[in-house]
């Protein structure tokens, strides 16, 4: 990661102002959580080479509070900064009704682009630091640009990647915020926000100081684990897992379900970042996102035994594929691999479809753990398909287990409260996935697992049977 941007833009924006020294920046973030302490990989180089990287300064328990900060910038689809920085011929049709309803990508030249509004935020600072300076929210403002300015980009991206975007934005703009910006330094906001942005469901991006910090795993021991109680609730980072003292702190950028994905499209999604994954399942591990059926047991275990490796090798019985078997399953894969843009319910259509022994794919693949989690998004069916549903569900919670090496992943807890609706006339069936829920509840979430219980406690004694003085007082 660079920072050469970083610099760049604070002569613009502060220019009396020198940029956060590493010593500076570790202080910042190790203020914001006494858990933490960021180090720097000074010895390593290319795609590799870490960068700056938060280690664990104490030892932690899976579940734990690792980190919660407010972001630094954050831009929404209800575009309230949108509006004070744009033109009103760009937000013409922002109120119009048919806007509304409009559906468009995060990165998209739109009024209620989640990218636009936080680019507005960007701006808004500065407006704020070049015209308060001396009044009490001048320190603030200013604070704030010096740790955007601190934060890295990824090596891969130049000022000529979004110069069509730059461009768009800059004519966008009103013409007395033409006058405290350029097109190098909207050039430089956008690639600070690419390389270190967060994502919440396509309605807002968030722009996080010491979260930006933590290093990439598809084998991550942290996780983003904010259990929202309001819009503006600060994100919280917990431990996935026990982690010692001193071991370098990781999340996975891409999550599930677009982290459930074979090596080599998750090496094409790490490009962007400018670096390569080398954790043990980008490198070591039996790539069980490609999981086929074997024919010699019969059970759906059949996967690369590394990585891109040619050799099936399955996990059940131990038995390596022939090379024609394993021909098959490659060339069935690719047959099923939907066209960009199609919905990946398109790929298990085929997949059921399949009425001969070419039925290959097992129900861990990505291809059908991509389809299937797409439809259980879609909410509980019908009763008759309700059966259908909970085997679904089961795949989802076996496929996740599995390619995480977890037997709790806290990205299981929806799908086991979707398991338990979906089994109301089975009571013991319901309690047992009521169980496991409030198990995950328990070891990722203990504040919220501890609210329900007492919670429950409360509404238990409200509904106690009256106590010897017919008063009906808890004892």
């Amino acid at each position: 990661m660079r920072l050469d941007c970083g610099r760049a833009l604070l002569e613009m924006v502060l220019p009396n102002h020198q940029e956060l020294s590493f010593e500076e920046v570790c202080q910042t973030v190790e203020k914001e959580s006494s858990k933490l302490k960021l180090e720097m990989d000074a010895h390593g180089e290319g795609p590799q080479c870490k960068g700056r990287y938060l280690v664990a300064s104490c030892a932690l328990k899976a579940g734990d509070v690792i980190l919660s900060e407010l972001p630094l910038f954050e831009g929404n689809t209800d575009a309230k900064k949108s509006e004070k920085v744009y033109s009103d011929a760009f937000l013409e049709k922002l109120h119009a009704k048919e806007e509304q309803q409009d559906d468009f990508e995060e990165d998209c030249f739109h009024p209620r682009s989640p990218l636009m509004d936080c680019v507005a935020a960007v701006l808004l600072c500065k407006l704020e630091v070049l015209d308060k300076e001396g009044k009490d929210s001048w320190d603030l403002a200013a604070l704030n640009m010096r740790k955007f300015c601190a934060l890295c980009r990824s090596p891969v991206q130049s000022t000529t990647d979004h110069k069509e975007c730059v461009e768009d934005l800059w004519g966008a703009l009103k013409p007395e915020l033409q006058k405290v910006t350029s097109l190098e330094e909207l050039s430089h906001i956008i690639q600070i926000l690419s390389s270190n942005r967060f994502g919440h469901g396509g309605n807002s991006m968030q722009l996080m100081f010491a979260g930006s910090m933590f290093e990439h795993s598809c084998l991550p021991n942290c996780f983003l684990g904010t259990w929202a109680t309001s819009d503006h609730a600060p994100q919280t980072y917990r431990a996935l897992r026990d982690i010692e003292k001193g071991e370098a702190l990781s999340i996975d950028y891409l999550n599930f379900p677009l982290g459930y994905c074979p090596v080599s499209a998750r090496a094409q999604s790490f490009q962007n970042w400018g670096f390569t994954c080398s954790c043990l399942r980008c490198t070591e591990l039996p790539e069980v996102e490609r999981s086929f059926y074997c024919p010699d047991c019969g059970e759906p275990d059949l996967c690369p035994r590394k990585p891109g490796s040619s050799e099936l090798q399955c996990l059940s019985c131990k038995k390596v594929a022939e090379a024609d078997y394993a021909a098959r399953c490659f060339e069935k894969e690719a047959q099923l691999q939907p066209e960009p843009g199609s919905p990946a319910t398109e790929t298990l259509r085929k997949i059921q479809g399949e009425t001969d022994e070419e039925n290959l794919l097992g129900h861990r693949h990505h291809l059908v753990v991509q389809a299937l989690w797409q439809d259980v998004e879609e909410g509980l069916p019908d009763s008759a398909e309700l059966p259908a549903f909970q085997q679904m569900l089961e795949a989802l919670i076996e496929s996740i287990s599995s390619v995480g090496r977890l037997e709790l992943h806290p990205s299981m807890l929806n799908f086991y409260h979707l398991a338990a609706l979906s089994t109301q006339e089975d009571l013991e069936a319901q309690k047992h996935y009521l169980q496991l829920e409030h198990r995950i509840l328990q070891r990722f979430y203990p504040d919220e697992a501890q609210r329900q219980e007492d919670e429950i406690m409360a509404l238990v004694k409200c509904n106690a049977p009256p106590t010897k003085d017919g008063l009906g007082q808890m004892d």
